[in-house]
């Protein structure tokens, strides 16, 4: 395991500065839908935040980012190399200075895939490549820790044909695990059957989670019974246009386990609000109902 300490300059915030926000950005349109997760630990004052993956609509990312008054990047993450995920990344980079790039080393021939990659590389940006065991990069917050722990894709990425997409793709997704105290945070990229199998195999420890953001969008190969049984989330949340996810199945299997979903297509950006002292909380950025997706 590798311990990074991410010192990323931040702002001066408000009096409440002991608080971790996690925001998952509404950055869907009709046409496709994508992630875009802000990770904001604001302990002893500073603002240091994390970005994973920042869709196919860097503007709309961008926009979002400096409403919530980002300057820098402590670490810019890419959970796997489709891009809804990372589509959006270079006007990110071209915005804000990123202090480590994270991934999970997924060969694909893609241009705009391999244009990133030069362009990080161009920016001298250090790089972090979870392809094996599990990364542990830290916010240093003093008394007040706040991990990240990578969790790497199978070994047989790294030998993944250069054209292959798709679901190969999908199972090559880096996972992440936020910790803050007895708080944890799951996000599995879009890990499908075969790769949360593998996780569930040799990281078993490391799933259960009191949030867990769904994979694949709300697709039925990324959320089931045995998925549920090893996180065992207290609520769900969902990014995805309402057109092509989330499936209605999954809705209904949450609804079955009694558990919470937020969408984003329905809610808007959805904020998890975890203070230094006290419980955590979700807030929706207006009303609303996860619907199921409109088109199949």
């Amino acid at each position: 395991m590798i311990a990074v300490l991410l010192l990323a300059a931040g702002l001066v915030l408000s009096p409440d500065s002991a608080v971790l926000l996690v925001r998952v950005l509404d950055v869907s349109d009709a046409r496709i839908g994508g992630d875009a997760i802000l990770v904001t630990d604001s302990a002893a004052g500073r603002a240091r935040h994390v970005l994973i993956d920042a869709s196919d609509h860097g503007a709309t990312v961008v926009a979002w980012l400096a409403a919530f008054r980002v300057e820098t990047l402590a670490a810019l993450i890419l959970s796997h190399p489709h891009a809804d995920h990372y589509g959006g990344m270079g006007e990110v980079l071209e915005r804000f200075p990123v202090r480590t790039f994270v991934y999970g080393g997924t060969p694909r021939a893609l241009a705009s895939y391999r244009a990133l990659l030069g362009e990080i590389l161009k920016r001298e940006i250090p790089v972090i490549t979870a392809d094996t065991g599990v990364r542990r990069l830290t916010l240093v917050t003093g008394d007040d820790t706040v991990e990240l722990r990578i969790l790497a894709p199978p070994p047989d990425c790294r030998l993944l044909g250069r054209g292959d997409s798709g679901d190969a793709v999908n199972n090559c997704s880096i996972g992440v695990r936020l910790e803050r105290g007895r708080f944890a945070m799951l996000f599995p990229g879009d890990a499908e059957q075969a790769e949360r199998g593998w996780w569930m195999t040799t990281e078993a420890s490391l799933l259960a989670a009191d949030v867990l953001k769904a994979g694949h969008h709300g697709s039925s190969n990324a959320t089931d019974a045995p998925w549920l049984e090893a996180v065992r989330p207290r609520a769900v949340i969902i990014s995805a246009n309402g057109r092509q996810h989330p499936f209605a199945a999954v809705l209904d299997l949450l609804a079955d386990w009694g558990i919470p979903a937020y969408c984003t297509a329905d809610h808007g950006t959805v904020t998890v609000r975890m203070p230094r002292a006290g419980r955590w909380t979700i807030a929706t950025q207006r009303p609303g109902r996860c619907h199921a997706r409109t088109v199949r």
